[in-house]
């Protein structure tokens, strides 16, 4: 595919761009994190701290092999680690966009940048906690989607099983797989696939209870009868109303509008629009295994509500930002 502007100008953007989200939640996140909380990179990359945190290996793993190149300051080089993910899930969101939502001209270029704003808001403003595998997740996520569009199964595979060593919610990758395959879903192969998605997760998580058995603390977060109690309490919390409507920077509104006033329709694939509904599922456990309230643990749906608002800007016909007529 041909783009409105050099790559390496695209490149060189997200890179800027990434630095702005990232030098901030270094001052603000990463620089004051206890790295020898049992949370941390260095704790899980003993292979002895609490689960369900051992069960995020992917990033102490990688900087445990790359501990050599890190031996001054390892919060800084975290954040360089940090800068060339969102760098990279910056391009591989804009090639989402241009390759399957929007029609390819400067303006889509500049509609990717948008997932900045989501993400300041989500890591930064409202967030007060550090988790190594924040950016890492998202990026995998992303990619994933883009593997799931473009039909390569094998890319999605890889994906995945990186995802899941990462984080446990890039499971969520098989919802996306669903939704995008909804016409087909009950077809054979459709099936075995989703099969072997779901197959892979659930081996890797009895891989890791065999793994980490002697481990203390629980394999699941359970986050249900704290929801309740945030719930029933939500209006005398300030700050939990705040969280709840500001997450994502409000873009979530916009998503709520796209279905509610119809507009939704005027976008014909339905697979690609249906995959960012992935959103539903994800609320519905996120009840049960997280805390409501907690901005930061809505990762994966930063780039599903990004989507959903660029849908509905593009909806009206003043809008720079045109759908694609074909995907």
């Amino acid at each position: 595919m041909k783009y409105p502007m050099k790559t390496t100008y695209v490149i060189f953007f997200y890179f800027l761009l990434s630095v702005a989200v990232c030098l901030p939640y270094h001052i603000k996140i990463v620089e004051t994190a206890d790295w020898q909380a049992p949370n941390s990179l260095n704790s899980v990359a003993s292979f002895e701290t609490s689960k369900p945190y051992q069960f995020r290996l992917l990033i102490p793993v990688v900087f445990k092999l790359m501990s050599p190149l890190y031996s001054l300051n390892e919060k800084y080089f975290y954040t360089l680690f940090n800068i060339i993910i969102v760098t990279l899930l910056l391009f591989v969101y804009y090639c989402i966009l241009v390759s399957h939502y929007f029609e390819n001209t400067k303006y889509t270029v500049f509609a990717a940048a948008f997932l900045v704003y989501p993400m300041l808001w989500n890591y930064v403003i409202l967030n007060q906690t550090f988790q190594y595998y924040d950016f890492a997740a998202v990026f995998l996520f992303t990619l994933g989607v883009y593997f799931i569009f473009k039909e390569n199964f094998t890319g999605l595979v890889v994906v995945f099983i990186a995802g899941i060593v990462n984080k446990e919610t890039a499971a969520y990758l098989i919802f996306a797989y669903i939704f995008y395959n909804y016409r087909k879903v009950l077809s054979s192969y459709v099936l075995l696939r989703i099969f072997l998605l779901v197959l892979m997760f659930i081996s890797w998580k009895i891989i890791l209870e065999i793994l980490f058995s002697s481990n203390h603390g629980d394999s699941v977060e359970i986050g249900l009868y704290e929801n309740i109690r945030i719930i029933k309490n939500i209006l005398s919390d300030r700050v939990l109303i705040k969280n709840l409507l500001l997450n994502f920077g409000g873009l979530w509104l916009f998503g709520l509008l796209l279905f509610i006033s119809g507009r939704w329709k005027k976008f014909r694939r339905r697979d690609l629009l249906f995959v960012n509904l992935v959103i539903v599922p994800y609320y519905i456990f996120g009840i049960f295994i997280t805390y409501i309230t907690e901005v930061r643990v809505y990762t994966e749906l930063i780039p599903l509500i990004t989507t959903l608002f660029l849908i509905f800007l593009s909806s009206y016909e003043r809008t720079p930002l045109n759908i694609r007529r074909s995907g």
